[in-house]
């Protein structure tokens, strides 16, 4: 049986961050997925693997993928879900983060991104590199939406069962729409506004740091609309957007956006941000509404409101883009096939 090594980097993730959302959901159901094909996977392993696979370009893929260099040459496949403008910092620093970005993706024999936005950010950066775009996959059936899931979220959330709820999921971070949420927030007093998610920093002092170098204040959560709820992390993510009513995503740059892909598999009604990377599986009046600056965003909340047939048309449509781009039996099989094909050459 072929084995890949997927490079989380498991440790350090583990000492700098509290939010493994993504580590644990979608990495666990891809692996699951590929071993069906015939193909193991393990994770950080220092040897005895036929493919590396990185997917957190950290200390651990530049040991890993350096190795290379010493003899027994083994193919790289670097999973480019990381630009620079992920984080929220500084010109000079992301100077040097575009770098490392830049030296570890060129060891690769494979960039795989998530999007074609970020396909051709890289194909920029490393002209000539095997760049290919693959969507993320989530399991559809898993974030369907769930009229039980709702009333128990809600039970135990002490969300009443009338309430207007608009929800976003995601870090709790400046890049990720907070500012633009909680100011939504403030313009309707009768809704609750729930973020589901929580600080990507474990410990202060990686936190502290972070503020210094980043153009991010820390986000004071006692400081916002009494009408906003902080859900910090949860497990049941499928349960906190069928308790929702509208999904509200103003992140400012995305890859591809995970959350905004399980509010779409849930059927809720989309206001996000029109960003080029969503236009690539969504289209505003379709099955969405997309918005660029918080007239917009409170325009079609309202609408959303105040139209329930609109709500569950976008709804609807929302789950059928996401089962013709994100399937994750869809991406699995290519992921499969892009092991094999990497394995003959």
């Amino acid at each position: 049986m072929t084995t890949v090594n997927y490079i989380i980097d498991n440790g350090l993730v583990n000492r700098l961050t509290s939010d493994r959302k993504w580590l644990d959901s979608y990495i666990p159901s891809i692996a699951g997925r590929v071993k069906k094909q015939g193909i193991d996977v393990v994770f950080d392993r220092d040897s005895d693997f036929d493919l590396m696979h990185i997917h957190i370009p950290m200390t651990l893929a530049y040991r890993m993928s350096c190795k290379n260099n010493n003899g027994n040459y083994i193919p790289i496949i670097f999973h480019a879900h990381l630009t620079e403008d992920t984080f929220m910092v500084g010109g000079n620093t992301k100077y040097f983060i575009r770098k490392w970005f830049k030296g570890l993706a060129n060891k690769a024999d494979i960039i795989l991104c998530p999007s074609q936005s970020t396909a051709e950010y890289y194909l920029e950066l490393l002209p000539g590199k095997d760049v290919r775009q693959l969507n993320h996959g989530i399991d559809l059936q898993k974030y369907a939406y769930s009229g039980r899931g709702r009333q128990a979220f809600r039970k135990e959330h002490g969300i009443g069962e009338n309430e207007m709820v608009v929800c976003s999921v995601g870090g709790l971070t400046l890049r990720k729409g907070v500012s633009e949420f909680c100011k939504a927030a403030s313009c309707f007093p009768d809704m609750r506004f729930m973020w589901v998610g929580g600080s990507f920093h474990k410990k202060q002092s990686v936190k502290s740091l972070y503020g210094i170098i980043s153009k991010e204040k820390n986000i004071v959560t006692k400081d916002v609309p009494s009408n906003v709820m902080f859900t910090g992390y949860v497990n049941n993510v499928p349960g906190a957007l069928s308790a929702s009513d509208i999904f509200f995503f103003p992140s400012r740059h995305e890859t591809q956006g995970l959350g905004l892909v399980e509010a779409a598999a849930n059927a809720r009604p989309i206001v996000t941000r029109d960003l080029p990377v969503f236009r690539e599986w969504l289209t505003h009046g379709s099955n969405c509404l997309m918005g660029s600056n918080e007239e917009m965003f409170n325009a079609y909340i309202q609408q959303l409101a105040d139209d329930p047939v609109l709500m569950k048309r976008l709804g609807s449509e929302a789950r059928r883009s996401a089962e013709k781009y994100h399937d994750i039996d869809k991406t699995s099989k290519r992921l499969g096939q892009i092991y094999n094909e990497l394995l003959e050459q």
